[in-house]
């Protein structure tokens, strides 16, 4: 007996020291450095210096003419959903309405760029990885695509690899992925083949019943300007593209139907006056939708009737012409290491994230339109982080509209004061940080000063 406890022993020791050891190679602490210190922020600020001296704004002597297309999406078969863990990638039977890509394609001369919004999660980047490899068949470049999603959580999944990806999305399916590639470049074809002169006019209404602070509560800051970009089409049609910052979650996780959510149902009622209309989530982190009571269907009729009231309705917080400049622009986009953290000091290492997530690359996207800059990201985009770059832009003479979910994804940005609180936008989904409340508002404000 007394032989069997030593051996015992040494194999809890062993192991004891076996664990202790592999902990180094797991683990590792959060690196605080101040993002302006780093080679990564140097790398960057010398990629924006680059655009500034090699890339001129390019001179309005063309018409600028503009096409739009949109083409269903929907699978034909059972698929998961995406956008709630609680799920756990189970099939969704029912379609309670349509999901598609959309695309408003604007031409100047030989300047081509295409903004595409999808009524999905996110745009996955296995699909973005796609639609690169095909975009040749739309007769545009990956630099000139402005993309973005509606974020509903009742869409597809099935095209997130890995861990992450399939708790968010159920299980990978590389068909659906090639599908989805395919759908958003044949929508891009059809918006070019009918493109036609066209007047652009910018609008901001201010929708502050609509959108709340869901992480800190009514007295918080939040962000409710509704924007739109609005079409005259020679041929007298127009056509509109606009954006919000409330989350599309008022379907809980409970519906297990496809739908668009609110801003499908906005996008309903506009296009019963108007040939085609499309929607991009705006700034959506930490801004909820405003959720009276009432089943979920309710829910998502207020705030689509409530967005389409103050499109119809709401005061201009301004409504101006915009000039026949285009520029579309496409930069890597710098980040620190990955620090997916499970305490607040502690994260794992970069070569597991790799294995739990998997490496993509990131980018910033940018659209100059006369005096309105489009800055599309790569993640859920902190409403809270708005009001200073939207007052920043003003001063410089221009307008801006951010939205999130351009291809690539790399979780939460929320303001850097919250970065060690506990929660899910703060804690769980805010895997490069901290600091990039900070370093992202400093990108933008370096895309408006060159753009």
């Amino acid at each position: 007996m007394r032989r069997f406890f030593n051996i015992l022993f040494r194999v809890v020791i062993t192991v004891l020291v076996l664990l202790l050891l592999a902990v180094p190679f797991v683990v590792r602490r959060v690196d605080r450095t101040p993002y302006a210190q780093t080679d990564w922020y140097r790398h960057m600020m010398q990629r924006l210096d680059s655009l500034a001296a090699t890339h001129p704004p390019p001179v309005a002597d063309t018409v600028l003419r503009v096409g739009y297309a949109k083409v269903n999406i929907t699978p034909n078969h059972a698929v998961p959903t995406a956008g709630y863990g609680k799920r756990e990638g189970r099939p969704v039977l029912q379609v309670h309405d349509s999901l598609f890509v959309r695309t408003l394609w604007l031409q100047q001369g030989n300047t081509k760029a295409a903004i595409v919004s999808a009524d999905l999660l996110i745009i996955p980047p296995e699909v973005t990885q796609q639609v690169k490899a095909r975009l040749s068949a739309a007769g545009i470049e990956w630099n000139n695509v402005f993309i973005g999603a509606t974020h509903t959580h009742n869409s597809m999944g099935g095209w997130g690899k890995n861990y992450i990806g399939e708790l968010f999305a159920g299980t990978y399916n590389q068909e659906l992925v090639n599908n989805l590639a395919a759908q958003i470049i044949q929508s891009m074809a059809l918006a070019a083949r009918h493109a036609t002169g066209a007047q652009l006019v910018y609008e901001e209404r201010q929708a502050p019943q609509l959108v709340r602070n869901r992480v800190l509560g009514d007295s918080a800051p939040e962000y409710h300007v509704l924007h739109s970009l609005h079409a005259l089409l020679h041929s007298g049609e127009t056509v509109s593209l606009h954006s919000f910052a409330a989350h599309a979650t008022t379907l809980s996780d409970s519906v297990m139907q496809l739908s668009r959510d609110y801003p499908g149902a906005l996008l309903a009622q506009l296009e019963q006056q108007q040939r085609f209309a499309m929607y991009m989530a705006g700034a959506v982190g930490s801004m909820g939708p405003v959720e009276p009571d009432g089943s979920d269907w309710q829910q998502l009729s207020y705030m689509a009737n409530g967005l389409a009231d103050t499109l119809q309705h709401g005061a201009f917080k301004k409504s101006v012409p915009l000039g026949d400049v285009l520029w579309p622009v496409t930069l890597p986009l710098e980040l620190r290491e990955p620090q997916w953290r499970f305490t607040q000091n502690w994260c794992f290492r970069h070569w597991l994230w790799s294995r739990l997530y998997g490496d993509y690359p990131a980018e910033v996207k940018a659209l100059k339109i006369g005096d309105l800059l489009l800055v599309g990201m790569p993640c859920d985009f902190g409403g809270e982080l708005m009001a200073p770059l939207q007052a920043y832009a003003q001063q410089n003479g221009k307008h801006l509209m951010v939205t999130s979910f351009n291809g690539g994804y790399c979780g939460y940005i929320t303001p850097d004061n919250r970065y060690d609180a506990e929660g899910y936008e703060t804690r769980v989904m805010n895997w490069f940080g901290p600091g990039n409340g900070a370093y992202f508002s400093e990108v933008i404000r370096r895309l408006l000063d060159i753009m």
